[in-house]
C-alpha cells in the first residue's frame, strides 16, 4: 500500500477522553489522523501521532470547512470520521431550559449532519469505502430520568444513523457506539454497583469499538448502534 492509499481518519473532540483514545487507536491500526478540538490541546495529540490538528467548533460550518480542507490538502483522501461530542446538560425535565435543548440538538444531531455534508462527498471523490462512526450514549437505549436530553436526542441519533446508512449505501457505512459510564470522570460508587460488569468502561475500550467499525473487518456492518455499557441498561435490543 502506497502512502496515498493509506487510509485517513478524522476524529473530532479529540483533545482528551474518548476522542483522544479514538485517535490513538486508529493511528495504531494504520490510519493517518486529522483531529479537531475546541482547545489547542488537540495539537499535542496530533503531534504525538504524526497527524494534523485543526482548532475549531463542530457547531460552525466554517470550522468544518477548514478541517476538511486541511485533511484533503495534507493527505489527499478521507476514509473515516469518528464524530465525538461533549457532555449534555442533565437534570429533571422541568429544570432544563429551551437553550439546553437547543444546544443538545446542535451537538448531538446537527453536528453529525454538518460534518457528513462535507465528509461524504470527500470520501466518494477519492473512491473510499467510507465509514462514519458517532459516539452516542447508552441513554439512547433506555429512559434515564436524570438524562432527558441525552435520552431523547441520542434516541433520535439512533434513528438518524439507521436512515443515513440506508441513504448513503453502498459506499458509505454509518454506525454509532453507545457508551455507558466511562472513566473520564469519577463514577459514583452507587452507579458502579448498578453495572453488572462492576466498573466503568475505559476510553480505550470505547476506542476499540470505534476502530473496528472504521475498519474493513466491519465492512458489512452499517446502521447499527452498538451499546457498550457493561450490562447497565435493561432494554431488549
Amino acid at each position: 500500500m502506497t502512502m496515498s492509499e493509506t487510509p485517513v481518519a478524522i476524529v473530532t473532540a479529540a483533545s482528551k477522553g474518548i476522542g483522544a483514545a479514538c485517535a490513538r487507536r486508529l493511528a495504531a491500526d494504520g490510519f493517518r489522523i486529522a483531529v479537531m478540538s475546541r482547545s489547542d490541546e488537540g495539537q499535542a495529540v496530533a503531534d504525538e501521532l504524526g497527524g494534523i490538528a485543526v482548532q475549531g467548533d463542530m457547531m460552525k460550518a466554517e470550522d468544518l470547512d477548514r478541517l476538511l480542507a486541511a485533511t484533503l490538502e495534507t493527505y489527499g483522501r478521507l476514509d473515516a470520521v469518528a464524530v465525538n461530542t461533549g457532555h449534555l446538560p442533565t437534570g429533571p425535565l422541568l429544570e432544563l431550559s429551551d437553550e439546553d435543548w437547543r444546544a443538545g440538538l446542535d451537538m448531538v444531531l446537527l453536528s453529525v449532519l454538518r460534518i457528513a455534508r462535507k465528509a461524504v462527498p470527500a470520501m466518494r471523490a477519492c473512491g473510499a469505502r467510507g465509514s462514519i462512526v458517532c459516539t452516542s450514549g447508552a441513554a439512547a437505549r433506555e429512559v434515564m430520568d436524570n438524562y432527558p436530553i441525552s435520552t431523547v436526542l441520542r434516541s433520535g441519533l439512533t434513528a438518524m444513523v439507521r436512515m443515513a446508512a440506508r441513504q448513503w449505501a453502498p459506499d458509505i457505512r454509518v454506525n454509532a457506539v453507545l457508551p455507558g459510564f466511562v472513566n473520564t470522570f469519577d463514577v459514583p460508587a452507587e452507579i458502579i454497583e448498578m453495572i453488572p460488569a462492576g466498573r466503568a468502561a475505559s476510553t480505550d475500550e470505547m476506542a476499540s469499538i470505534v476502530s473496528f467499525l472504521c475498519s474493513d473487518a466491519a465492512s458489512y456492518v452499517t446502521g447499527e448502534s452498538i451499546c457498550a455499557d457493561g450490562g447497565l441498561t435493561r432494554a431488549i435490543r
